[in-house]
């Protein structure tokens, strides 16, 4: 007897008939929909990330007798992937891309199930073998909760037939060959459906694959560490490999020639949505230069001392900037001034591949523009932005030498007038109520924070540039246009009471205010504008909520995601939240099976309940990477330097200690030594040393904060190199905080 029936299947008066013969039940489909292991860019929401193991369903199957036998759903043995998978990945395949580990090949064909599965078919098949009676009813349900279904179309229920020899099954949703030698050691028996060994398997595959909160249990000291060593707990063993490694692989991508590859050289891929197994030569981004990711790189590099790669790579993206005006595009037949694109070295990317071909929206029509519609490129408003930061600071650690203001100066002018223009021509730029346009991830079609920001702050830098060579008539139009966008972001990015920023409005997922100021003002935020940064206090419950539930893991890509609000947790002196964010940092970045096992993720999903992280997306991609080191330069406290005061102020996490040796001061010419622990006992130590060539351009005062301390202590006894300090405490963010200001003089290593 054979019989094609669909779910659910239900026959309570006259079932199939298998009494008193062997049946199988062949099942066809096997897969979940959506066909991947998450939202695209990762979650931290448990029901909606798929492991391989996860158990996320079952089959029903009742007898007229009453008795009901469950089939689990689990990816990996009875359910599988189909799109991701075809992409033949690492550990299982080898190719040109992939290598294979016959171990964990072996281990999958033996445990997977789902015939057709691991050759990548679209529809795959079960066979189950039922007990003697009649088959009245069979059900296919997802978990409760769980986002999506299993897909199946139907099965065939078989009996009476010696399988080895029966006919191919014909007349359902698929052909099924029973006599299919897969079937000798893959048919699971419906009366223990879930044998040990497939539960051993499945666990061998997903430890290979992902991370386990036992795994930072006790992280080792890093072998090789740089100039920064933190110390007092696995995650801060974790985060001075994490530095380092980071740090050798931005100096490495970047190309004398100042070209920053987004991607590092064979890169592996974990993909937005992937499931575990891995592309490993993905080289996702290799041969593109973006400007948001070249812009943070930039900073990076500059901050941790390495200006020269930093103003090489300002030379290279400068260059590309000027593409517009030196080939003569025009829009309405208006001359387009140059500016920074998603991928500069791309110009034209955007506006003649992903909006033809990949239905990117945009504005910029021919029928709106005429014929020379998609010479704009795109408005990567933030992108231009951020590079005028990186350009900024540059020239700051630099020495701030007028003779570089003039050797640059075509392309200092031109990236500011880009903005001007932009005001002036709202008809082109789609310039509103003093707020700069945006159609790239920032801001997709709107006038948004990320993207409004740092054009702001890009104009303050270039006024100073300009009045370094006595251009005042520069000077004064870039502040009346910073004006006008401070005016904008006043008047439309903030709520109606303004006392918060709107959430509506951001551009990413966090509130960009306190570490993109930070990138101007340095780590202090009394040196900010106050107005923004109380905004910012008052947004942060809001901002920081849905991450504290999801046990400090933030998705979403780990720059954009996690490293923003730990940024923001670290300058708004969060303590408690940013203690946790960092030791999550270090857990996510800590992978001690996969490739480059300190390296930044691109993406992550996570299950904070059960203990498992998964890599999403491109290893070591250039902005994430770059926010990632930022959060580490937060935690070590040293500010970049202000108006000849040096600000030395660590946010440790709790139990954590750091040592600095020998760490170029950005804004400087002088390098400072330090060591210093989180606080105990209601007091704590912090060891600071200066070293330069030249005495008279050391810092005219270092002031150097101690915290944090709780809300409850007013009055702290410290030590600065060996010497007690009584200070004063006062409140910023959950913990009180004191200074200690010294001559400089004082801390020169002698």
């Amino acid at each position: 007897m054979k019989e094609w029936v669909t779910f659910p299947y239900n026959k309570a008066a006259c079932g199939a008939d298998t009494s008193g013969s062997e049946t199988i039940l062949f099942v066809c489909g096997g897969y979940w929909s959506p066909d991947d292991g998450c939202p695209s860019w990762g979650t931290s929401d448990p029901d909606r990330v798929r492991f391989i193991g996860d158990n996320a369903g079952q089959i029903t199957v009742g007898f007229d007798d009453g008795h009901e036998f469950v089939i689990p759903l689990i990816f990996g043995y009875t359910l599988w992937y189909h799109a991701i998978w075809n992409e033949r990945p690492t550990p299982f395949f080898d190719n040109d891309y992939n290598t294979c580990e016959p171990e964990y090949v072996s281990l999958l064909k033996d445990v997977l199930h789902l015939k057709g599965g691991f050759e990548g078919e679209r529809s795959g098949v079960l066979a189950i073998s039922l007990p003697e009676g009649t088959v009245t009813s069979i059900d296919v349900a997802g978990k409760a909760g769980r986002e999506g279904a299993p897909v199946f179309e139907g099965a065939y229920i078989v009996s009476g037939v010696d399988a080895e020899k029966a006919e191919m099954l014909t007349g359902g949703a698929a052909e099924v060959d029973p006599a299919d030698p897969f079937f000798r050691d893959h048919t699971i028996d419906a009366a223990a459906p879930l044998p040990h060994k497939i539960v051993a398997g499945l666990d061998r595959i997903c430890t290979r694959l992902h991370t386990f909160v036992r795994d930072f249990h006790e992280i080792p000291p890093y072998a090789a560490p740089g100039r920064f060593v933190f110390s007092g707990s696995s995650e801060a063993n974790a985060a001075t490999g994490i530095v380092a490694v980071n740090m050798r692989n931005l100096l490495e991508r970047t190309d004398p020639d100042g070209f920053i590859h987004t991607s590092y050289k064979d890169a592996p891929s974990w993909r937005y949505d992937g499931f575990g197994p891995y592309v490993g030569k993905a080289n996702s981004y290799y041969d593109a230069y973006y400007s948001r990711d070249c812009a943070r790189a930039i900073m990076t590099l500059n901050s941790f001392g390495h200006v020269s790669e930093a103003e090489h790579s300002v030379e290279y993206g400068n260059n590309w900037m000027m593409y517009y005006p030196r080939q003569n595009l025009t829009l309405s037949g208006r001359p387009i001034p140059g500016h920074f694109s998603v991928m500069p070295n791309k110009p034209l990317i955007y506006s003649t591949v992903l909006v033809p071909q990949a239905n990117w929206p945009t504005r910029y029509t021919c029928e709106k523009f005429g014929d020379d519609y998609q010479n704009l490129g795109n408005q990567e408003t933030d992108g231009h932005g951020l590079m005028m930061l990186g350009a900024f600071n540059v020239w700051k650690n630099l020495g701030k030498k007028a003779a570089w203001v003039e050797a640059n100066w075509e392309f200092i002018y031109e990236a500011a007038y880009w903005i001007e223009w932009c005001l002036a021509n709202p008809d082109l730029s789609f310039a509103e109520d003093g707020l700069l346009y945006g159609e790239t991830e920032a801001a997709m079609s709107d006038w948004t924070l990320y993207a409004n920001l740092p054009c702001y702050l890009g104009l303050l830098g270039y006024a100073e540039m300009a009045a370094a060579i006595g251009k005042a008539d520069e000077y004064g139009r870039w502040l009346k246009a910073a004006e006008t966008l401070k005016g904008g972001i006043d008047k439309r990015l903030a709520r109606a009471d303004g006392r918060s920023w709107d959430p509506e409005h951001k551009g990413f997922l966090h509130d960009p205010a306190p570490y993109m100021l930070s990138d101007f003002y340095g780590y202090d935020t009394t040196d900010m504008p106050s107005a923004w940064i109380e905004r910012s206090r008052a947004s942060y419950e809001e901002d920081i909520r849905e991450t504290q539930k999801a046990s400090y893991y933030a998705p979403g890509g780990l720059g954009y995601g996690h490293s923003n609000i730990t940024q923001n947790a670290l300058l708004l002196d969060e303590a408690h939240d940013a203690s946790e964010l960092v030791k999550s940092l270090c857990r996510i970045c800590y992978a001690p099976r996969l490739p480059e096992p300190y390296m930044v993720p691109e993406g992550i999903s996570v299950d904070p309940e059960r203990g498992i992280l998964r890599r999403q997306g491109d290893l070591g991609n250039l902005v994430q990477q770059a926010e990632a080191m930022k959060c580490f330069l937060l935690v070590s406290g040293v500010s970049p330097l202000r108006d000849g005061v040096l600000k030395i102020m660590p946010r440790l996490p709790e139990g954590w200690s750091v040592a600095l040796s020998d760490f170029k001061v950005e804004s400087g010419d002088f390098r400072v030594t330090l060591k210093a622990s989180y606080p105990g006992n209601g007091t704590q130590c912090i060891d600071v040393k200066l070293a330069g060539n030249d005495c008279r351009k050391l810092p005219d005062a270092v002031n150097v904060r101690f915290g944090p301390f709780p809300k409850s202590q007013q009055e702290a006894a410290v030590t600065l190199n060996g010497k007690c300090f009584n200070i004063t405490l006062a409140q910023s963010g959950d913990s009180n905080w004191g200074w200690v200001s010294v001559p400089a003089e004082e801390l020169i290593r002698r």
